[in-house]
């Protein structure tokens, strides 16, 4: 009976917190229709491979001249140039937080760390022919021969295994090993003790493979997505594709994403269950971006597709312009560059927040006679609208406060003729945004009156 009465107070508290509690927070979607594409920063010189990358200072990219050149997202402003020391080559490589950088005349190598925005290391003679992958102590490349793992802290002892494969994808790093894939084998590098242990794919892959824990996900010349457990070194499954999978699985919202060659987007569990599927319109031109709430997909046809996958919803947006090089999610916007000659401008696509005023009627307002003001926010919450006509003078002729609003309207009948200004501001939970428009109010009385006397 005790343990009954206590059960019954518990569930009277948690339907009293409950009624009691505060409202449930809102916010706006990350993809919130309408959305918008607006040039942010115009520049002028020899961008690498036209590619953004998110740093320390916000957006950057590389000049060719020796500097990485940043833009401050928050400000919109033109944020601070980093030299380097000498001119670097188009070709870089870039993994997480490091860039890796060569001299366009000489073979020198820096390493860039773009989260303290300083150079990590430099080589030199190193005879690269790809870079494979990168971080704060170790470079992982091929020469003409050898598969060579690059040691900051031992940069004497250069470990090398020399290799025959033609083709390598990318690698990834534990604490204690790294993962280097190549078309027939994953090599597991033991940073303890310098040596590589080689291990046969139970299928030959096709493209960049994806690490998660002690699992390899990656796309097999023979159509399929493979699972691959390290800890075990055997298959786990295979998934049959409708064509072969090019890009690099990723893992988003506790699943794991594939875009295979047939333009499909699959979202599947950990064990290989395809939960969802989309076909997308066009052929991708670059691989999925992941956004915080959802995946970008740029279609050669000029399209951004948006895909929620929690609430399997697709935003699909029509872009002006092709993007030069690789766009960049950031901040929950995406970032690319368009090229006109020399100039790069840098545009920025993301959810429009601002005032949209318009007036009924639409062309002639006249003394005596309503006008009607509609007022529509965008991607504001819970905004306060002020309303604030003015004449000529600057004298206010009217002043209207609406709480709450996303959208208000109101009427107001002009006394006499002239140019008049609305002001209307918005104070949202967001952001706050501003609006003015002009308008002129004529007496066709008086156009009359002088028409007559003009003949």
């Amino acid at each position: 009976m005790i343990i009954k009465n206590h059960i019954c107070f518990l569930l009277f508290f948690l339907l009293l917190a409950c009624g009691c509690g505060k409202a449930r927070l809102q916010f706006i979607p990350e993809i919130s229709p309408p959305l918008i594409q607006k040039e942010v920063f115009s520049w002028t010189g020899q961008a690498a491979a036209n590619t953004l990358f998110a740093c320390a200072e916000g957006i950057g990219w590389v000049d060719l001249s020796g500097q990485i050149v940043t833009w401050n997202a928050e400000k919109e402003a033109a944020g601070k140039v980093f030299r380097l020391p000498y001119a670097v080559s188009d070709r870089f490589f870039r993994q997480n937080d490091f860039l890796v950088l060569k001299n366009q005349a000489a073979d020198q190598w820096l390493v860039f760390d773009l989260a303290r925005m300083e150079t990590s290391f430099e080589l030199r003679n190193m005879q690269v022919k790809q870079v494979l992958g990168v971080n704060s102590d170790y470079l992982v490349y091929l020469d003409e021969e050898n598969l060579v793992v690059y040691s900051r802290q031992n940069p004497v002892g250069i470990c090398r295994w020399p290799t025959a494969e033609k083709e390598f994808f990318n690698c990834h790093f534990f604490l204690d090993r790294v993962l280097i894939m190549s078309r027939s084998q994953l090599f597991i590098f033991w940073k303890s003790n310098g040596k590589f242990q080689p291990l046969p794919l139970p299928l030959q892959a096709a493209a960049e493979f994806y690490c998660q824990g002690e699992y390899v996900f990656y796309g097999s010349s023979q159509r399929q997505l493979v699972k691959y457990s390290l800890r075990e070194k055997r298959l786990v499954w295979k998934l049959k594709l409708g064509k072969n999978l090019m890009r690099q699985p990723l893992a988003f919202a506790g699943n794991i994403i594939v875009n295979p060659e047939d333009n499909n987007v699959l979202q599947l569990n950990p064990r290989g269950t395809v939960r969802w599927w989309l076909a997308l319109h066009s052929i991708p031109q670059f691989n999925l971006l992941p956004m915080t709430d959802c995946l970008a997909a740029f279609l050669i046809n000029q399209e951004i597709q948006f895909i929620d996958l929690r609430r399997r919803q697709l935003t699909t947006f029509k872009i002006t312009g092709r993007p030069a090089g690789i766009p960049l999610a950031y901040h929950h916007d995406l970032y690319f560059f368009l090229t006109a000659g020399k100039m790069k401008k840098l545009q920025r696509i993301g959810n429009r927040y601002g005032i949209d005023v318009t007036l009924s009627p639409e062309k002639t307002q006249m003394p005596g006679i309503p006008i009607t003001f509609s007022v529509v926010t965008s991607n504001l919450l819970e905004p306060n609208l002020n309303c604030v006509i003015r004449d000529e003078s600057g004298q206010t002729v009217l002043t209207k406060t609406i709480a709450m609003a996303a959208r208000a309207s109101l009427a107001w009948i002009p006394a006499r003729e002239g140019m008049y200004r609305m002001h209307v501001s918005a104070a949202a939970l967001n952001r706050n945004e501003e609006k003015e428009i002009s308008f002129q109010v004529f007496d066709p009385r008086k156009i009359i009156r002088e028409f007559y006397f003009h003949f």
